[in-house]
């Protein structure tokens, strides 16, 4: 009885450990271009970045909204479910109104198994580049300037 229970016990155990071993990993998510650097832009404008991306897992994905630091980020990701051997984008708009000199975002993106195995894998997006004060924003400076 205890050698039948023992093979049971480690058949069980057998097919948990190869259940890990097929879960998603970084590498099945791919970025053609995780970082993005944009050219001086004047203040004012929205730009926006795609992020093209192949996963090539063997389950869906979901994505966890990100959280954004401010509102001059949003985030359009993906409809329904990201499907195992997909292309994918997301876009990510980012308003430069008031946001003068260097800039540089980083937007963490979470991948979440359907198999409700607790497991998520974390890609990071980033966009960067100079943005020029434009002449209503220098000219009210110069006001305060004036003031103090």
């Amino acid at each position: 009885m205890e050698s039948y229970l023992f093979k049971i016990n480690l058949s069980l155990l057998l097919v948990l450990v190869a259940s890990f071993s097929f879960s998603q990993t970084s590498d099945d998510i791919t970025f053609e271009k995780e970082i993005q650097k944009f050219k001086k832009v004047d203040e004012g404008h929205i730009l926006t970045f795609e992020y093209k991306f192949t996963y090539t897992g063997n389950v869906n994905l979901s994505i966890i909204p990100p959280k954004v630091d401010c509102s001059c980020t949003t985030i359009i990701l993906p409809q329904g479910k990201i499907q195992p051997n997909s292309k994918n984008v997301i876009t990510i708009k980012f308003d430069t109104k008031d946001k003068i000199g260097w800039q540089e975002r980083e937007v963490k993106i979470q991948f979440v198994s359907d198999l409700m195995d607790s497991r998520f894998i974390e890609k990071r997006l980033v966009f960067k580049g100079m943005v020029k004060a434009s002449k209503a924003t220098k000219e009210a400076y110069k006001l305060n300037k004036k003031k103090k």
